[in-house]
């Protein structure tokens, strides 16, 4: 029953990674009505995208040994795929949310302290 769980987050985790790399393209951000990215908060997003992918294939492997591990993550890929494919057909202003998230990423600055102060 524990496994199903993680499988479940594990698939979860790709989905956003896979809804990531599809809200970095313009058609897909026109159709959940949200603003356009800056080249800088796309590569970001992609960036974010790539580490999730290769985090659950990570844990994938730890989770289940190398064989399954890799074959579990391999069919999960064009799970999530599909699934994000379908949400974008379907009902584009569910991942309208994580559009507007996306934005976020543009103020986001790797120089920002824990106190909220920037190097300057």
């Amino acid at each position: 029953m524990t496994s199903i769980i993680i499988y479940l987050i594990f698939e979860s985790i790709l989905f956003v990674a896979f809804a990531l790399l599809a809200l970095t393209q313009f058609p897909h951000r026109r159709a959940t009505k949200t603003s356009e990215l800056s080249s800088g908060a796309i590569f970001k997003a992609r960036l974010l995208a790539g580490v999730l992918q290769i985090s659950i294939l990570i844990m994938a492997v730890l989770q289940d040994g190398e064989g399954f591990g890799f074959l579990l993550w391999a069919c999960l890929l064009p799970f999530s795929a599909c699934s994000v494919s379908l949400f974008l057909a379907w009902q584009p202003t569910l991942l309208a949310p994580l559009s507007r998230l996306m934005v976020s990423l543009e103020y986001c600055s790797v120089n920002t302290h824990l106190d909220g102060s920037k190097n300057r």
